[in-house]
């Protein structure tokens, strides 16, 4: 099976983000992540979340699918303020994606 590169997963899953943050992201966030995320913006592959099936109401495993959070750094850089958290697909042309977007 063929697989997206981690370059590949993180394009993919910014790309998605960006296309739906204007409808999902409160205006403030929206202001804040469009002022900031070139100077402290990180798209980080993590650990795959727990929680994941009862969002998705699926199973999810390690093999298959891959968690990166989207946001912003703090000055240790670390992500500190996570804008979106995405699910999507290891598999090369697999277009499955599920974000949780930020709530207040």
């Amino acid at each position: 099976m063929l697989l997206k590169t981690e370059d590949e997963l993180i394009d993919f899953a910014y790309d998605a983000f960006l296309e739906d943050a204007q409808t999902q992201l409160s205006p403030a966030d929206q202001i804040l992540f469009a002022m900031q995320f070139e100077d402290l913006g990180a798209v980080d592959i993590v650990d795959l979340g727990s929680d994941w099936p009862a969002s998705v109401a699926m199973g999810v495993n390690d093999d298959e699918y891959c968690e990166l959070h989207i946001g912003l750094v703090d000055d240790k850089d670390l992500l500190s303020d996570i804008f979106g958290r995405v699910l999507v697909k290891k598999k090369a042309n697999d277009k499955f994606i599920h974000i949780l977007w930020k709530t207040e």
